[in-house]
């Protein structure tokens, strides 16, 4: 039975006074903690492996924890589960300020962290056996994500405002979450952690004055991870185990990316995990043009939208529409991973010594581009099957058509699969994508779906098999599959840096093309298209690779003094050379360099 409108309201005015009282208190003791950190010399200085510029005062995370604890104790009463939780969460925070002072080893600081994990679980802070039904998996999980999450947010402390930023949106998005979905006693505590992350940020955004420290960062992330083992008990009752877990993954979608790419890229270049570096998400984005506030935002912008996309997810799709979307969120995500991943970023530390590999990683992944296009290509084909399905028997296939996907799955990945294989999509890279290889894809989905009719028909007669269902996996097939090959050129040309020298490019046609696409896809030239100039009047107006023709030679002069210029480039590659001495003259009398390109093959 759904509560009445009176305990929703109650409940949601537990969350505001929560916020508001956490956010206060943490508001109020952070410039403390920065008198005290400052008198007694407790700052931390610039360095080499770290992003801040500037003497930084530390031990933010006191502010953070008691702010915490005193909103939970004036917020009463609680169940057992919860002063666990709290109890637990303060002796991680004893670990992080240990570790702040003396800094411990990483193996000591890890091992801590286990034993606490271990006893939160062990006093009911675990996976109830709605969630997962067996005690040896539900007990090593919950303690796997305890300190997985615990450490995914301390290494997300790397940028300022960025940590206490994400637990900020995660712990609101969970408070608003257990509104909606009736489970009002886990509300008050996220509504805390949020409001005492909110008060922090305050002064931790960038530039920073202080910084919570590994006793703010796990005593945040223990909590966190805890309260999202609490919401996932809860929502295990009144729905599956896919849709119970689909929220605390949503809200910690931007700490769960970040260590998988900062473990994978350190892994492959032969780096400690442990070890710090501006390697991460965050520091990428910056290294790409954007400044560090808009990167923290642009991070914590898509920790709210996993939020609340997983919220609205529970609430109104079924588990076969959610399957779907998470499949297809989760390439966006690869990709856009595989993207951030090409970012230099050891250049400065190359000289250091490699100190392990991982062979796995480097022969099956790293160096096997093929392994990962074809799971991808699995992935994608059986998003478009089901949604195929769900779109023809408008969101409920029924028991019946979960089984007839159930049997047909598996032929039709092979049929397409090998069809794939068979119209060679496996021999080229990505970022090269031309029209060939989309008609290769479209050649390869066509094969493929005629070969699962045939083995459809053969094998089951197509009985209760729709016909309309196949058109559609068709088209949504090619659809998936040529737009997740798109993705690494998509974020080439439109996540890149904005920052480079100023250059005016000269011919809107072939040669301008040719050196739009090198600018664009060569990441060491330092050179930013500002416009395209062209003699052709039919031209003027029209964008070529995002570029706009602005003017013909006679605007040369007035568009490299309003856009600030430094180089023009001529690429018109069939004029004569003698073809261009007035757009040289121009460039000389305003001190611009003027380029020639010249055609790769002259008869």
């Amino acid at each position: 039975m759904r509560p009445g409108f009176g305990h929703v309201a109650g409940g949601i005015m537990a969350l505001v006074t929560s916020f508001i009282l956490a956010l206060a208190f943490s508001a109020a003791a952070t410039p403390l903690v920065i008198w005290v950190a400052r008198r007694r010399g407790w700052v931390v200085r610039p360095r080499s492996d770290r992003w801040h510029r500037r003497p930084t005062a530390v031990y933010g995370g006191v502010a953070i924890f008691f702010a915490f604890v005193l909103t939970f104790l004036l917020s009463g009463p609680h169940p057992p589960t919860h002063w666990v939780l709290v109890a637990c969460a303060g002796a991680m925070f004893l670990v992080g300020l240990v570790d702040d002072a003396v800094d411990l080893k990483p193996q000591v600081k890890f091992l801590a962290q286990l034993m606490v994990a271990m006893v939160a679980v062990s006093l009911g802070v675990g996976l109830d056996r709605e969630v997962i039904p067996w005690p040896w998996v539900s007990i090593p999980l919950a303690v796997l994500w305890l300190v997985g999450i615990t450490n995914a947010v301390n290494i997300l402390d790397n940028m300022d405002g960025l940590s206490s930023g994400v637990v900020l949106v995660a712990g609101v998005v969970l408070a608003v979450g257990s509104v909606l979905n009736h489970f009002p006693l886990v509300g008050p505590l996220a509504a805390a952690l949020a409001g005492a992350a909110g008060g922090f940020l305050i002064y931790n955004f960038n530039p920073a004055r202080i910084f919570m420290g590994d006793c703010g960062s796990l005593f945040l992330g223990f909590t966190l991870a805890g309260i999202t083992i609490l919401s996932t008990n809860t929502a295990a009752g009144a729905s599956s185990l896919v849709m119970s877990l689909l929220i605390p993954l949503g809200v910690l979608i931007v700490p769960i990316f970040d260590t998988t790419l900062v473990t994978f890229q350190r892994t492959s270049h032969g780096r400690s995990i442990a070890q710090g570096g501006r390697d991460h998400s965050s520091h990428r984005l910056v290294f790409l043009g954007l400044s560090e506030r808009r990167a923290v935002l642009v991070l914590m912008a898509i920790s709210l939208v996993g939020g609340l996309g997983a919220m609205l997810l529970v609430r109104f799709a079924t588990p076969l529409v959610t399957l779907v979307i998470v499949a297809v969120l989760a390439v966006v995500l690869l990709f856009f991973g595989l993207y951030l991943s090409e970012v230099k970023v050891y250049d400065a530390e190359a000289a250091r010594g490699r100190r392990w590999r991982s062979p796995v990683l480097d022969s099956l992944v790293l160096h096997k581009r093929q392994l990962l296009q074809i799971v991808v290509d699995m992935v994608m084909l059986a998003a478009a099957y089901l949604a195929a399905w769900l779109l023809r028997f408008e969101g409920q296939v029924g028991a019946q058509g979960e089984y007839l996907i159930a049997q047909s799955l598996p032929w039709l990945l092979a049929a397409k699969l090998a069809s794939f294989w068979l119209f060679g999509l496996y021999r080229g890279q990505w970022r090269h994508i031309s029209v060939h290889d989309y008609l290769q894809i479209l050649k390869g989905c066509l094969v493929g779906s005629l070969v699962t009719v045939l083995i459809l028909v053969v094998f089951y007669r197509f009985a209760w098999y729709s016909r309309a269902v196949i058109i559609l996996d068709f088209i949504l097939a090619y659809l998936f599959v040529a737009g997740s090959r798109s993705l690494l050129r998509v974020f080439r040309e439109k996540v890149r840096p904005k920052e480079g020298i100023p250059v005016l490019i000269m011919g809107a046609g072939d040669g301008g093309d040719l050196l739009l696409r090198e600018l664009r896809n060569n990441p060491s030239l330092p050179y930013q298209p500002v416009g395209l100039i062209d003699d052709d009047p039919a031209k003027r107006g029209m964008v070529l690779h995002g570029v706009k023709v602005l003017g013909d030679r006679n605007d040369l002069e007035r568009l490299i003094t309003r856009l600030g210029v430094q180089r023009v480039f001529i690429s018109i590659l069939s004029a004569p050379e003698d073809g261009f001495e007035d757009v040289k003259a121009v460039c000389r009398r305003l001190g611009v360099e003027c380029t020639r390109i010249q055609p790769i093959i002259k008869l």
